[in-house]
């Protein structure tokens, strides 16, 4: 067991352990995550994901159709889930 500090703050040593999983799981999670997400990922921003929305709508699509779309899936799984 490593000693902790007061307050429950890591030592050096648990820092260190925590980068180290950090850089070997993260380009495992990056390969197999949404590339529609952007939250807590490297290299994503809160721009980029209102840019994504800009341009899935400016395609063609309207935000109605996507609210239909949204709400069906939803009345369809209510229905069949009970």
């Amino acid at each position: 067991m490593v000693k902790k500090r007061p307050l429950s703050i890591p030592t050096m040593l648990d820092r260190a352990m925590q980068t180290l999983y950090k850089f070997s799981l993260e380009p495992i999670a990056e390969t197999v995550a949404d590339p529609n997400s952007y939250g807590f990922r490297p290299k994503r921003r809160t721009q980029d994901a209102i840019e994504q929305c800009f341009t899935s709508l400016n395609k063609g699509k309207s935000l109605n159709g996507y609210l239909k779309a949204i709400l069906k899936d939803v009345l369809i799984t209510s229905v069949t889930d009970g």
